[in-house]
């Protein structure tokens, strides 16, 4: 945090902690920029894995099979080594996917993301939408639903 906040221009928040954890660095970073005499940025971006369906049970069953298989591969490497304790990716995918994905119906993930502007300040969130194993043309089904159904909602929000 303190590092982002003396070299950087924002801190790209990354898509793996909890957002307790994001709020609790979010703290840090906010110290860091006032003793470095730093404004906090303009932009605060945010990656995020994404899925729209037209419930969230239906997303959660639509991405799992891809989602489930890289949250795997990314412990057997031991990315989460590194991460706050509770943080890591020894979890089940229901309880990895709490407080972490932005999974629903369109106007469920767009009042998650409306959330995550008025709780941290997040401007710009970066959808993860393709993962491992994927067809493409799901990846492309998500892009087209979050242009048209879920970002109109997103703007009507803010």
């Amino acid at each position: 945090m303190r590092r982002a906040a003396r070299l950087a221009d924002c801190w790209y928040i990354n898509p793996h902690n909890t957002l307790t954890t994001i709020e609790r660095q979010m703290g840090l970073y906010k110290r860091a920029l006032d003793e470095y005499k730093k404004p906090f940025p303009t932009e605060v971006p945010m990656r995020r894995e994404v899925f729209v369906a037209p419930t969230r049970a239906e997303a959660i069953r639509r991405a799992q099979p891809y989602l489930e298989e890289k949250y795997k591969a990314y412990r057997a490497w031991g990315q989460d080594k590194v991460m706050p304790a509770g943080d890591d990716f020894d979890h089940g995918f229901d309880e990895l996917l709490e407080d972490r994905f932005l999974f629903g119906s369109p106007a469920e993930v767009a009042d998650q993301m409306i959330r995550l502007n008025r709780r941290l300040g997040v401007n710009h969130i970066v959808a993860s939408v393709h993962w491992p194993g994927m067809p493409n043309s799901l990846a492309l089904d998500q892009l087209q639903i979050l242009a048209e159904e879920v970002m109109p909602q997103v703007r009507r929000g803010l």
